[in-house]
């Protein structure tokens, strides 16, 4: 007998609750993230494997060509997966080949989203940011670095299985932290907004919603989130507003309405600043990851997501959260 999906996460995050605390994850969001990128890449001994959207060569990541090439020399073997369909990444690829690196594109059937890297097997960085300058130096994005081997080995089993072109292993969870399947992330959010007693905030960066669809994913998300606010949860969103993308504002618009209407704060974030992180805080746990709100981040692309439950990490988190929304009340 299979167990629902549903179920199958829940008692994941139960699983997690539970656990003893072995290690305390750290938040790499913003201008944190090239520190704790580049202490990975540094400490690599055996294996460095990066699974990212895309690869641009700039004034930010071309010093991490030379920290890479560093540690080929060193012995490591180094793999690097981006997503097929960007142009650049083709572009990105001589120059990694030339140094020992083995970099390839996907192999196009499946969206590659993710965006992580990992180590040995034991440390690992997952979160929404791009290895550019723009999303390194300048966005909102929400990454944690973890060390702990059962994730680690989770992470790297995840990026062999992508760079064979097969399928994810199952979630798990190790101490506070739940690593999230593909096709699972409604069911994640799901469980933390039913499990919601106090508050949940959100930043959502793309999101799609289908009125009248009640089996799609991203419906089944906002009836958890709705039925929160209907028990007395504090719920609170802030999206996207861009500068220059409006088929993005087209989309947050319908569904910063969709919201009001079922009694969710919704507020913007400043059009200086893309704000591309993607997070969830309800309580004491928060999810953070590459997944935004459509069909194709729940349901059919290759993300990366964690659940960690954690009363010092969600409060940072909810204390982003608020920074976010302070910069668009600011505007």
């Amino acid at each position: 007998m299979t167990m629902p999906r549903g179920l199958v996460f829940a008692a994941l995050f139960i699983l997690s609750s539970c656990a003893p605390r072995a290690y305390a994850p750290r938040p790499a969001s913003n201008r944190n993230y090239l520190p704790h990128l580049k202490e990975i890449i540094k400490g690599a001994k055996e294996k460095l494997y990066i699974s990212q959207l895309y690869f641009h060569m700039d004034e930010t990541t071309r010093p991490l060509v030379f920290l890479l090439n560093e540690a080929v020399d060193r012995g490591v073997e180094v793999r690097c997966l981006f997503e097929n369909s960007v142009s650049y990444n083709a572009e990105a690829l001589p120059l990694l080949k030339r140094i020992g690196i083995e970099a390839r594109l996907d192999s196009g059937d499946i969206f590659s989203h993710s965006k992580f890297v990992v180590a040995d097997g034991e440390k690992v960085i997952v979160g929404s940011t791009n290895l550019s300058s723009a999303s390194i130096e300048r966005n909102n994005e929400t990454n944690v670095f973890i060390r702990d081997k059962k994730i680690g080995r989770w992470f790297e089993e995840y990026f062999t299985a992508m760079w064979n072109n097969g399928g994810p292993p199952s979630g798990l969870t190790s101490g506070i932290v739940t690593t999230v399947e593909n096709s699972f992330a409604d069911e994640a959010l799901i469980s933390m907004f039913e499990g919601a007693k106090e508050r949940i905030a959100l930043l959502i960066y793309g999101i799609k919603i289908y009125p009248g669809e009640t089996e799609n994913p991203v419906m089944k998300v906002l009836d958890a989130l709705f039925a929160a606010s209907e028990r007395g949860v504090k719920t609170e969103a802030v999206m996207e507003k861009s500068d220059y993308n409006e088929t993005l504002n087209q989309m947050t618009d319908a569904a910063a309405e969709y919201f009001r209407s079922r009694g969710v704060d919704v507020s913007f974030d400043s059009e200086k600043i893309i704000t591309h992180a993607k997070l969830a805080v309800a309580d004491d746990s928060v999810m953070v990851g590459s997944s935004n709100w459509g069909y194709g981040g729940f349901e059919l692309y290759r993300e990366a997501n964690i659940v960690i439950k954690d009363e010092a990490l969600a409060k940072y988190f909810y204390e982003y959260f608020l920074m976010v929304k302070e910069q668009g009340a600011a505007k």
